[in-house]
């Protein structure tokens, strides 16, 4: 049974690596600044550990293993200068199956960009740790609508659909890994009103391999690894962990930087607190990550019944 699952998750990610990329990238629209205070406060390593409300964002498989009904708001400020706010939900349904919707919008009336997410994950067996999942996003953009009278203003929009596809494996009992492939398909049509014309972009392509360790029944270890397809955007590794303390407080620290000659580490920091009962959870999250630029903290906020 195991050897089958190996070799099922060796077919989608070959598949997933050798998607074509269809116009020219733009590695700065819809930049994805790490969703959820709880996978920032670990430094943003994610893709093994995911599976709550957030599971969408970071690996739609995780989506298979969320406890009851859950629902998910997280707000920052990029660099101190973009809002980001996001609200999320995610259900299983049976012993195999799971779903998520979410919605994400940054920016401000110059430049605004909102998507959609629908997501679905499945088991390959009903008490297998090993699942699939899928994101279909659906992207917007409009922009311009600020008051500028200089003659270079321009105003238009543009709307697009994207796809991710995510695999998790708890092959040990202490162990899981986790690989999702992000905007596999993806295009984006943008049509300038100022300028009367039209042109299609794509996003560049991204793999993350992850792993998470349960050294304790309190205390877990991250790491994840990035690789952004068809660009010069270099390789960045993530890494951090969570502590447990008295069942309801949570600490949690991580780094992630480039790498490369110039690592543009980037330190992080979180807590959360939690109150649980057996039909009802809610927990607050805090993170804080430190840049050369600006230091962005985030909040957020998880409720499950």
């Amino acid at each position: 049974m195991r050897s089958r699952h190996v070799i099922i998750a060796g077919v989608l990610m070959t598949a997933a690596a050798s998607a074509p990329l269809r116009g020219q990238n733009i590695p700065a629209a819809f930049a994805d600044i790490g969703y959820g205070a709880r996978a920032m406060g670990m430094g943003g390593a994610h893709v093994a550990l995911a599976s709550d409300a957030y599971g969408l964002f970071w690996n739609p498989a995780g989506l298979a293993y969320v406890r009851g009904w859950q629902v998910g708001t997280m707000y920052a400020r990029q660099f101190n200068i973009i809002p980001y706010g996001l609200v999320s939900g995610a259900k299983v349904f049976g012993d195999r199956y799971g779903t998520g919707l979410g919605f994400l919008s940054s920016g401000d009336d110059a430049w605004r960009e909102s998507t959609f997410l629908v997501s679905g994950a499945m088991k390959f067996a009903p008490n297998s740790g090993f699942s699939f999942g899928m994101t279909v996003k659906i992207r917007t953009v409009s922009f311009g609508g600020n008051s500028d009278d200089s003659p270079y203003h321009v105003s238009g929009s543009a709307a697009g659909v994207g796809m991710d596809l995510g695999l998790r494996w708890k092959f040990a009992p202490r162990w899981t890994l986790g690989a999702v492939y992000r905007d596999i398909l993806n295009q984006l049509s943008y049509t300038n009103k100022s300028r009367n014309t039209s042109y299609n972009e794509a996003l560049p392509g991204t793999t993350v391999l992850g792993t998470a360790f349960m050294a304790r029944k309190n205390l877990v270890f991250v790491m994840d690894w990035q690789h952004i397809v068809e660009s010069v955007v270099p390789d960045r590794i993530a890494a951090g962990f969570e502590w447990r303390i008295f069942t309801l407080l949570y600490l949690r620290g991580g780094w992630s930087q480039n790498l490369t000659a110039d690592p543009n580490r980037m330190l992080n920091g979180g807590a959360g607190l939690q109150y649980f009962s057996k039909s009802f959870g809610i927990q607050f999250d805090v993170a804080y990550q430190s840049h050369f630029l600006a230091d962005t903290p985030r909040v957020s906020t998880t409720i499950w019944f």
